[in-house]
């Protein structure tokens, strides 16, 4: 569940692409089975997710650090494409 929080457009905008940012850079670090972008991303993300109201987004987040840290590939694939797939719930607006 996502909390609508007042925050300026170009700003949340600017956070959803540096998500799809994020995403090219875990696809990259799950391609090598170096987890530490899962550790640094997932960090991160699950301290600044709730401040722009997504929630689900701290959750994702929260795996994805434990996975990293735990060196578990395949949590770090699932945490993956459930990133994925919150991305292309996020449309860009705009675009």
């Amino acid at each position: 569940m996502e909390t609508e929080i007042s925050i300026p457009d170009e700003i949340r905008k600017k956070y959803l692409q540096r998500r799809r940012n994020d995403l090219v850079a875990l696809k990259a670090s799950l391609s090598t089975r170096s987890l530490e972008e899962f550790k640094r991303i997932g960090h991160q993300l699950k301290g600044n997710a709730a401040s722009f109201g997504y929630t689900d987004l701290e959750k994702i987040a929260i795996a994805m650090e434990a996975a990293g840290l735990r060196g578990d590939t395949f949590e770090a694939g699932k945490q993956l494409e459930l990133f994925e797939k919150w991305i292309q719930d996020h449309p860009i607006e705009g675009e």
